[in-house]
């Protein structure tokens, strides 16, 4: 006769996983975003809450169904994917409430760093101008990070890389944090808003933004304070330094470096948004440099939290394993012939 212990049993994979705990540091993010936007004085928010409680409803509707069935790598898609929407809202509403800081701008140092290295933005974005099908290009490489993170979090997902799809998020809110803290304490515009050229001048390079429209224009009359009423709202990025688009391609291909026929793919594309980010983006190198540094650390951070929130959901865990009457934890016995 042999006996065997619940608390014996083989070591699942899933156990270095923090499961629903994730959802803590994602909901503490979004509050304090939500405060934040709140308190930076922006009212008259046209926001489709019907839309957002639609999809909600639906996700939760689509997790039981799959929860119910079993099916893992769908409800992992699932969770995973809902986590990194938040993020991703929430962070925009930040970003909003940064610009509200109203520091001085920097251009001045980050264009003077541009020319120390020799960077001409003028002949970066007329190289790219100057054909229909490298203007095509590079927008869409810039708009892939749209879409991207949700074919990294789909093949970690199938791979039922829990681990690595927790630190993910992590990453992403740690390098939210610190790029739009960043932001609100340095913010910056374009060379060639700082610049004062007219819109006429900057269209001839085409996809420049123009610093009368889009993100810049927002940017400028939030400063200003003639901007706190925001109908339509679409949350653009108002970010210039550091790039959180270079940021987010770097944390992408780190994601999936470990899935062998992902890794190439992922490399070359998102190499590729960074290419695009100084034209669609209007960035200084700068900023680059600026995101490959934001994402250096918060991938460390990342994997540190991690650890950290494992060991006490560990803790907590054993506890509420020890609370249980020694004989429900007692896998009833097989006889050995």
């Amino acid at each position: 006769m042999a006996t065997t212990d619940l608390a014996t049993v083989s070591h699942n994979p899933n156990d270095d996983a923090l499961r629903g705990v994730l959802w803590a540091p994602v909901l503490l993010f979004l509050t304090g975003c939500f405060a934040a936007f709140h308190w930076s004085g922006f009212r008259h928010v046209d926001v489709n809450w019907a839309g957002y409680g639609g999809m909600a409803a639906i996700l939760l509707s689509a997790y039981l169904v799959t929860k119910g069935l079993r099916i893992q790598f769908v409800q992992l898609f699932i969770n995973c994917w809902s986590q990194n929407l938040v993020v991703a809202i929430a962070a925009t509403m930040l970003t909003y409430a940064a610009a509200t800081v109203g520091r001085p701008l920097i251009d001045d140092q980050l264009l003077r760093a541009d020319q120390l290295i020799g960077y001409d933005w003028r002949a970066y974005a007329g190289f790219f101008a100057g054909s229909d099908t490298m203007v095509r290009i590079v927008s869409e490489f810039y708009n892939s990070i749209f879409y991207l993170p949700n074919v990294v979090i789909l093949a970690l997902a199938i791979k039922k890389d829990v681990k690595t799809l927790e630190k993910f998020i992590l990453a992403a809110i740690i390098s939210l944090l610190l790029t739009i803290g960043i932001f609100a304490l340095v913010p910056a515009t374009t060379a060639w808003t700082h610049l004062h050229l007219s819109d006429t001048e900057i269209s001839s390079f085409r996809n420049l933004p123009l610093s009368s429209d889009g993100w810049i224009d927002e940017l400028i009359r939030i400063r200003e304070g003639s901007l706190r009423s925001l109908r339509n709202f679409q949350g653009k990025g108002l970010i210039a330094f550091p790039s959180f688009h270079c940021a987010a391609a770097l944390i992408l291909i780190w994601a999936s470096w470990n899935i062998r026929w992902l890794r190439i793919p992922m490399t070359l594309v998102n190499l590729g948004m960074i290419l695009a980010t100084p034209i669609v983006g209007g960035h200084y190198v700068a900023d680059l440099i600026g995101g490959l540094v934001i994402t250096i650390v918060s991938v460390i951070l990342a994997g540190w939290l991690h650890t950290w929130m494992l060991r006490h959901v560990a803790v907590v865990r054993r506890g509420a394993w020890a609370m249980i009457p020694a004989v429900q934890r007692a896998e009833p016995r097989a006889e050995v012939r």
